[in-house]
């Protein structure tokens, strides 16, 4: 199972992302997004 999130560079997401990892998921990959800002990174996590 996987899913994804962004994380942006003003930090939002990030609380998403401190669940997941305790909820058990796996950082899969992190890829820097090409989105409104270059300091937006794209997560995919894996159960």
């Amino acid at each position: 199972m996987q899913t994804s999130l962004i994380i942006e560079s003003n930090g939002s997401g990030k609380e998403k992302l401190d669940q997941l990892l305790k909820d058990g998921w796996t950082v899969q990959s992190i890829t820097a997004n090409h989105g409104k800002s270059y300091n937006d990174f794209l997560i995919i996590l894996e159960k």
